[in-house]
Order: C-alpha cells, then sequence, then structure tokens
C-alpha cells in the first residue's frame, strides 16, 4: 500500500495544499490545486499546481528556456500579476538561493545564480501569476465550501496536471476521497 499524497489539515498554513471543492466555479479556480507559499495576518498567497501553460521562459529565462538538461514546466500561477514569475522546486537539499517552505519544496531566486543537481533542476516548475487573497478572505471561503486543506508533499508536484485534483482527492482519508470521482458535467447525471 502507498503512503497517501497529502494528509488533511484544519487551518490554511504556509506549505499546505488548497484543493477547489466542486461547489467552486469559478473558472480560475475549478478544480484547482494550489500549493500555500505563504499565509499571514497580510494575505495569502500560493500557485496552481495543476494549470499548464503555454508561455515561453526565453524572454525571462533564456538560460532555462535553452538548458539541454532541462525540458522547463511552466504554469499558470493565478489570476493576479500574469507576468510575475516564481519558481518552486520539490527537494530536500538546501539550495543556495532557495526559500525552504516545507521540508520538501523550496521557492527559487530567480535573480540569484543557483547550481543544482541536473534531479533538482528538472523538477523546478514556473508560475506565471499567483493567487492570492486579503486577510482574513481564504478563511471565509473555505468556511463557505469553497476550498479544503490537506497537507503537502513533494509527490502533489509530480501529478499529471489533468488528474491531479482526482489524484489529491483520491489519496485523502477522510470523505473528500469520494469527490475523485465526481463528474465534470454533474448536471448530465
Amino acid at each position: 500500500m502507498t503512503e497517501p499524497l497529502v494528509t488533511p489539515v484544519v487551518d490554511p498554513r504556509r506549505g499546505c495544499l488548497l484543493v477547489a471543492t466542486p461547489l467552486l466555479e469559478d473558472p480560475n479556480f475549478r478544480r484547482s490545486v494550489i500549493f500555500v507559499i505563504e499565509h499571514g495576518a497580510e494575505g495569502s498567497l500560493g500557485v496552481v499546481l495543476n494549470r499548464p501553460s503555454t508561455r515561453s521562459l526565453e524572454p525571462l529565462l533564456p538560460e532555462w528556456a535553452t538548458s539541454e538538461i532541462v525540458s522547463p514546466k511552466v504554469f499558470v500561477g493565478g489570476p493576479v500579476q500574469p507576468d510575475a514569475l516564481l519558481a518552486l522546486v520539490p527537494t530536500s537539499a538546501d539550495l543556495p538561493g532557495g526559500n525552504k517552505i516545507t521540508e520538501d519544496v523550496s521557492l527559487l531566486d530567480l535573480e540569484v545564480e543557483t547550481s543544482m543537481p541536473a534531479a533538482d533542476a528538472a523538477a523546478v516548475r514556473f508560475y506565471f501569476g499567483y493567487s492570492g487573497w486579503s486577510p482574513g478572505q481564504l478563511r471565509l471561503e473555505i468556511e463557505e465550501g469553497a476550498w479544503w486543506t490537506f497537507e503537502s508533499t513533494a509527490e502533489a508536484f509530480m501529478c499529471e496536471p489533468a488528474d491531479c485534483w482526482r489524484t489529491i482527492l483520491a489519496q485523502q482519508k477522510s470523505a473528500a476521497r469520494f469527490l475523485s470521482i465526481y463528474p465534470d458535467q454533474s448536471y448530465m447525471n
């Protein structure tokens, strides 16, 4: 039996996952899985893990776009500041220019030269834009039933984007796992 990808948590916090409930119909977040980078008195910030992007890194980071050992994975992180670029790497190593979010995930400072093993470089994920909440907004959305919160691990970053929402829910030990089979168009049932 495999270890679950995520374990439920009660309160949102830095390093947790937000998983959209079927009630959340906003096209920016429908069936999204968000990794929370910051959560505090000033609000919350995270990136959507399962919205691939077709944007190129070349104009901003030509060295990543043309690297022989890396095929960059680029995502839409959210609707806030869509031209801002963030990079996360699932690794337990301490990276120069890295800010550990959890034991398994670091936020890279893209303005600092970072040398890392090829395996870590291949795991880097880039996010154009981010998802943000003002103070108290995320808590209210959770109370209204828009989001579930779960513990995150590096494996959550490895999910196939099209199946990520279902995969994360299916790994739960709570009743949330039953919603992993919730149909895309429930009105057609």
